[in-house]
């Protein structure tokens, strides 16, 4: 699995983000113009199964992945404390899954949020700030 997208505080973002599975290339769909987070999903389809890709506080640092009885919530720690990311999974997950959400764990995923949307677009329009 990779994932590739525009570079963005280190790390590849959602902007022009391409997901590959076992050499396949996965489309990605997400709402930008969703007011909620779950309006806001990344969604996609691997191996015949929808995933859903979402924030799951205001802080775009709580993630989960869920598809139909499964659900991965991924949290990584304050910028400067380590590399480190704490996974926890509910449902019986298969190695897929999880491979998934710790892939997307280290994707700029500030997006996801409505306020993470609008300071990205800041920082992207404005760099010297």
């Amino acid at each position: 699995m990779t994932f590739s997208g525009w570079p963005f505080g280190g790390k590849p973002s959602l902007a022009s983000g391409q997901l590959t599975v076992a050499g396949e290339s996965v489309p990605l769909r997400r709402d930008r113009w969703a007011f909620s987070r779950q309006g806001r999903a990344l969604r996609f389809e691997v191996a015949g199964r929808a995933y859903r890709y979402y924030a799951t506080s205001r802080r775009h640092r709580h993630r989960a992945l869920a598809r139909e009885g499964v659900e991965i919530v991924t949290h990584r720690p304050r910028r400067g404390e380590g590399k480190s990311a704490t996974v926890s999974v509910r449902g019986p997950a298969d190695a897929t899954d999880v491979a998934l959400a710790v892939l997307l764990c280290g994707v700029n995923t500030r997006n996801l949020t409505p306020g993470g949307a609008v300071r990205t677009f800041f920082y992207r329009v404005f760099p010297f700030l």
